[in-house]
């Protein structure tokens, strides 16, 4: 204990004039988050020591769940002209795609590891152009506790040692999806795969059939590397609420008709009945017209945000029960190539999707049978698979995951989950907000948890604004602080 004790007070200790960043996540959010920091240290030439604490357990800087590097290309959902890390610099990922050798337009699709490359790629380049008083260290660990001491914030790591930061940023990324109620029993089976990035390990194995649990994204790239394997999966069971599939990104060009999106949305200002009405509308007038109803959604995107704040918890939550589930399918689209791919599957016959809910699994000898309930139908049907596959998506309710940093945080009342379960309380300025109603004092939060206040907080245009927000804000109050203490 003695030694443990000596240790915080060592990790609290740091010279005068010196500022310590600690980000906790090195997926796109912390990458970014980094790129940004050490951007705004170079052009502000503060003479202020910064020492830049990146911490994740993975040795891939970028990689995070999304662009990591896999058995399998897996495809981008945003076309190639919309990634660039740098929002001033929209075609910065094609001119990296160039440098690669890889003739790339805007419209097209790349794998997503190449992405993770282009990302380090970005990092590296602003790690070396970072002037001698910044310091950046990856530390291949993961956070455990987060704890406040003397006024700075205290990290804690699983490897035993302990860091002290000014500024914490929490860029956590997407957690993995929890297990549903009705598959718990088999956790530790191997008849139940939890992490669907991990279908390739199924390689050189007779699997006659599988279900899907769930519709989504996650669904239309579990199906592809499914029908990669061999031996071939004979059959794909696919279950959902709805059985609803993304919709497609567009693949032809036609007119572009662009209606006057904001008045009409402003009209249905804090209703979520108005809302939808209002997209229906739009998106048919487009389709009559002969344009493209996407570019609706296009046209409307800047406006998410203020939209959402809008809604009174009551609106919301009208949403979330009766619209999440036909906005997620057009809102997070696929690129037509792997959606075709999936129909194609469809029609040999290898892949059914079907709408309801799972009822009940029991764990054969040789299988598992799986019951369950079509939508809207009285008795249950059964089905006999091999495997059954988590394609749920991410688990954005904090309070079930089992994160130790992200349990602390919530025992310790530093974070705490929004009503809605949709992520955190988290101020305007990115603060997360406390049991007591307050924004916590120099601790920020970017990722898909944003969703409590924004909705739109998942993809890459605006993450990359978050990010680029919170580095130039941290500069420039660390610019006021320095010219403080040097009076």
């Amino acid at each position: 204990m003695q030694a443990r004790s000596q240790e915080v007070v060592n990790a609290t200790i740091s010279e005068p004039g010196e500022w310590r960043v600690a980000i906790i996540g090195a997926g796109f959010s912390g990458t970014a988050v980094a790129i940004h920091l050490l951007s705004e240290a170079a052009a502000a030439r503060s003479p202020t020591t910064l020492r830049i604490a990146l911490i994740d357990p993975h040795p891939e800087i970028g990689a995070g769940v999304a662009y990591a590097t896999r058995d399998y290309p897996y495809p981008l959902n945003v076309a190639a002209g919309q990634m660039s890390v740098d929002g001033t610099r929209p075609g910065d990922f094609l001119d990296f795609l160039r440098s690669q050798g890889i003739h790339a337009a805007a419209g097209d699709y790349l794998p997503r590891q190449v992405y993770g490359d282009y990302l380090r790629t970005r990092f590296a380049a602003a790690r070396a152009a970072a002037p001698p008083n910044v310091e950046l260290v990856h530390h291949r660990a993961s956070a455990w506790q987060l704890r406040r001491n003397d006024g700075r914030w205290v990290l804690w790591l699983d490897n035993g040692s302990a860091l002290a930061a000014d500024d914490v940023v929490l860029a956590l990324g997407n957690s993995p999806p929890t297990t549903p109620p009705e598959l718990a029993h088999l956790t530790y089976s191997e008849r139940y795969v939890r992490d669907p990035w991990s279908i390739g390990e199924l390689s050189n194995q007779e699997i006659g059939s599988v279900l899907l649990v769930g519709s989504g994204l996650t669904m239309v790239d579990a199906a592809l590397r499914l029908a990669a394997l061999r031996p071939r999966v004979r059959h794909i069971h696919v279950l959902s609420r709805h059985g609803w599939m993304p919709q497609s990104q567009a693949s032809d060009p036609k007119p572009a008709i662009k209606p006057d999106v904001s008045r009409a949305l402003d009209a249905a200002r804090g209703s979520t009945r108005r809302l939808a009405r209002a997209f229906r509308g739009l998106t048919s007038a487009v389709d009559d017209a002969g344009g493209d109803w996407r570019e609706v959604l296009a046209l409307a995107r800047g406006q998410f945000v203020a939209q959402w704040r809008t809604l009174d918890q009551a609106q919301r939550a009208r949403f979330l029960r009766h619209a999440r589930s036909a906005w997620d399918v057009n809102r997070h689209r696929v690129p037509a190539g792997p959606l075709s791919a999936v129909r194609t599957l469809a029609r040999a016959g290898v892949l059914d999707v079907h709408a309801g809910r799972l009822e009940k699994v029991n764990v054969l000898d040789d299988a598992v049978e799986v019951i369950w309930r079509p939508r809207g139908a009285a008795r249950t049907r059964a089905w006999l698979v091999d495997r059954i596959i988590n394609c749920t998506g991410p688990e954005c309710r904090v309070d079930r995951l089992p994160d130790p940093l992200v349990q602390s945080l919530l025992s310790s009342g530093i974070i705490c989950p929004d009503p809605l379960s949709l992520g955190i309380d988290i101020a305007d300025d990115g603060r997360p907000i406390s049991r007591d109603g307050s924004p916590v004092d120099r601790l920020y939060y970017l990722g898909p948890w944003l969703r409590a206040r924004d909705w739109e907080a998942t993809a890459v245009p605006e993450l990359r604004e978050h990010a680029a927000t919170l580095a130039r804000s941290l500069t420039q109050r660390n610019l006021v602080e320095a010219r403080a203490q040097s009076r």
